[in-house]
């Protein structure tokens, strides 16, 4: 889908649809490739009016693995702009290394899509019980990480099958949300924070819930 065209004309979203224009030139300057970050550009405005009153728009570059706010004021010009993205990937991969490291793991950037339709990181190691297969720790954060306020939140899910990529539901092995092998079990669990302090907070402490809980049941 053409996402510079792909919008409603109607008298709701015209406004709307000039402020993400103007936007996209100063995203495209950014990155060549930057478009929408909205999955569903049908369904949502394609840009918004946030609190302070300017007009903000979020643009993602597939290339880059990683996306742009963009600031305008109520004459569309730019007030400001900001990367998002980028920090959920370092830290995912800083906490990761410091805790799942020692168990065998390392991260697997090319198989780990972060993009408008979630961000995922992906842990990996060589089984050490089944030959042939491959241990993977995925970290999934919301797919609304950016076009909605916070809290935001991730789940963690724990993976074994053969090959070096995971595969989920009934073309894999073993999966199992990590939330669901705690003392106390919770089906579907997600993690919730509001800031990157807390975002770096819940990380360590999840990944330390997978060595202390999630490998033995993978084993």
């Amino acid at each position: 889908m053409d996402n510079d065209n792909a919008w409603d004309d109607g008298d709701d979203w015209f406004e709307a649809r000039n402020a993400f224009k103007a936007g996209l030139k100063i995203a495209r300057q950014w990155q060549p490739d930057a478009r929408s970050a909205l999955i569903e550009v049908e369904e949502y405005p394609p840009a918004h009016v946030n609190e302070e009153g300017e007009w903000e728009a979020q643009y993602w570059s597939p290339g880059a693995r990683k996306g742009l706010v963009v600031y305008l004021d109520k004459e569309l010009q730019p007030i400001r702009q900001e990367e998002w993205g980028t920090f959920y990937q370092e830290m995912a991969v800083k906490a990761g290394n410091e805790i799942l490291g020692p168990q065998g793991f390392s991260y697997a950037p090319e198989i780990s899509p972060p993009g408008p339709d979630g961000l995922s990181f992906i842990f990996r190691r060589q089984s050490p019980t089944y030959r042939n297969q491959h241990d993977f720790v995925d970290v999934q954060i919301s797919t609304s990480v950016m076009l909605t306020p916070p809290p935001r939140r991730f789940t963690i899910n724990l993976i074994r099958n053969n090959g070096d990529r995971p595969l989920y539901g009934q073309f894999g092995g073993y999966e199992a949300r990590l939330g669901t092998l705690l003392p106390e079990p919770k089906m579907d669990y997600w993690w919730s924070f509001k800031t990157e302090e807390e975002y770096e907070a819940k990380l360590y402490e999840t990944f330390r819930l997978v060595v202390q809980y999630g490998l033995s049941a993978m084993m």
